[in-house]
């Protein structure tokens, strides 16, 4: 690769973040990469399938405090005008997207929403195959998640969660068969690589 090729690749790819987990109250777990805050953060997890628009996602009172799955792959693209944002900043707890774009494009964004996130604290994870995760919130519902970048262990995080729900189980689970196994869904078949 050539010099200049180095280059350019260096100012238009991130380096890849910290591992994260996202772990849903049915023991499935979603493997990642930190894209914004550090931190831990647990929410009914949800999912938008827009192609643009994450804007208005992140601004909706509709999901205040809720850990948001973004399908489309690649979110961020057009950054973001903080005049846009119906609420004035961003409502939900977390975000999970397949790639979040750390260049944006647009001539009226003032911001790009790694950016955005990491400044108003938001826990964000990329790299986890968001389709994956939206068929199994429609095949199973909505239900408790949390999404970690500090804690690596699916067992802890598991047992946060059913500490927050009472010890209930979701997704045709049992509540007397007592914690879900952890199940790890497949990664996707790229990730984002680590820039030189």
């Amino acid at each position: 690769m050539s010099e200049q090729s180095k280059a350019l690749l260096g100012t238009t790819s991130a380096p890849q973040g910290a591992p994260a987990l996202l772990v849903l109250a049915d023991g499935t777990v979603f493997e990642g990469y930190s894209c914004a805050a550090p931190g831990e953060v647990f929410g009914e997890i949800s999912f938008d399938t827009s192609m643009i628009g994450y804007e208005e996602v992140i601004a909706d009172a509709a999901n205040a405090g809720k850990i948001v799955c973004m399908t489309y792959p690649q979110i961020g693209n057009y950054g973001v005008n903080r005049g846009d944002l119906a609420a004035g900043k961003a409502l939900i707890g977390g975000m999970v997207v397949r790639a979040l774009c750390q260049t944006p494009s647009n001539w009226r964004s003032e911001v790009g929403l790694a950016e955005l996130l990491c400044e108003q604290g938001i826990v964000a994870v990329e790299g986890v195959d968001t389709r994956m995760l939206t068929q199994h919130i429609r095949d199973c519902g909505t239900q408790l998640a949390v999404l970690s970048t500090l804690d690596g262990d699916p067992a802890s995080l598991g047992a946060k969660l059913r500490e927050r729900q009472g010890g209930s189980a979701a997704c045709g689970a049992s509540a007397q068969a007592g914690a879900p196994a952890a199940r790890r869904a497949p990664a996707p078949a790229q990730t984002r690589k680590k820039a030189d």
